[in-house]
């Protein structure tokens, strides 16, 4: 049996070998890091990355952190499925991202998910925090890209949604004075600016570079991600192959959308009166009815 003394000296022990274990495990990784590197020097195979840094180290850092990324492309390929990186391709190009792709976006989830726990452990050493608190942080960074490409999609989308009931009367109205459906595209791109102008102007591009119409306007839609804007390009799509004038569909399908959107504001603000029901309860009438009832209960008090 082991005295108490004892005992707790052997805990001490054990509780410092556990913090010391981050600083060994990147201690170990480094020497094995440093080993393949001087076997690649030796070899005359040394890694790009820094090779680009020799070059600029200011201009082409941005090049050599994507060479970096696109060293773990084998395994994003193995730890996510297909499905998966034609979401992510997808959730990309709705939020307007088109300087990184699915596999190099899948490959910065995985190293946020390794690099932060393991800097936070290497910090948590020195302050002498337990590291088993810092793995926690492993979801964190494997969840924080998704939720800032979630918000970046949803701006995206909400100001693309705002500007398409101008979008669609201004494309009528220039249909409508006589231009085609390239200079109509062309001229309310370039009027209407922001998100929804840059995806409008890049379809007039599309068009004038060769691109099937019907493909560039499809594309268009598929990049906003927008069930308004996939249904305005089918109307545009079935009166341009019926022969029907597009001005008049067009404008039609605004005046449609416009008494939707009536509607779903009037449903909003039946639901938010419904909403404020408890808040007017508990922050209004409850301290109301307390400063009516205080007197009551003080001569009540009293009588007691």
């Amino acid at each position: 049996m082991l005295s108490k003394r004892a005992f707790s000296r052997h805990v001490r022990r054990c509780v410092k070998i556990i913090n010391a274990l981050p600083i060994a495990v990147f201690i170990s990784i480094a020497v094995f890091l440093g080993i393949i590197g001087l076997d690649l020097k030796r070899k005359g195979k040394f890694s790009p990355v820094s090779q680009v840094l020799k070059q600029n180290p200011v201009v082409k850092s941005n090049q050599a952190f994507r060479q970096g990324i696109n060293s773990i492309l084998p395994l994003v390929m193995v730890v996510y499925p297909e499905d998966v990186r034609i979401q992510t391709e997808r959730k990309l190009n709705w939020g307007g991202i088109e300087h990184i792709t699915a596999g190099e976006f899948l490959a910065f989830k995985l190293i946020a998910a390794l690099g932060i726990p393991v800097a936070g452990a290497l910090i948590g050493s020195l302050l002498g925090i337990p590291y088993i608190w810092f793995l926690l942080l492993a979801g964190f960074g494997y969840m924080l890209p998704d939720l800032w490409l979630k918000t970046r999609v949803t701006n995206r989308q909400k100001e693309i949604r705002r500007d398409m009931m101008e979008f669609a009367t201004l494309f009528a109205v220039v249909m409508r004075a006589g231009s085609d459906l390239y200079g109509a595209l062309q001229q309310v791109g370039k009027w209407l600016g922001g998100e929804l102008g840059k995806e409008v102007l890049r379809a007039a591009h599309e068009i004038a570079t060769g691109k099937r119409r019907s493909e560039a306007l499809l594309d268009m839609a598929d990049r906003c991600g927008l069930d308004e804007m996939t249904q305005l390009v089918q109307v545009v799509l079935q009166a341009d192959r019926f022969g029907t004038r597009i001005a008049d569909a067009v404008q039609q399908h605004a005046a449609q959308v416009r008494v939707m959107r009536r509607y779903e504001a009037e449903k909003l603000a039946n639901e938010a009166a419904v909403k404020m029901t408890f808040p007017m309860l508990l922050f209004f009438v409850g301290p109301l009815m307390v400063l009516l009832a205080y007197p009551a209960f003080q001569q009540f008090a009293k009588i007691l």
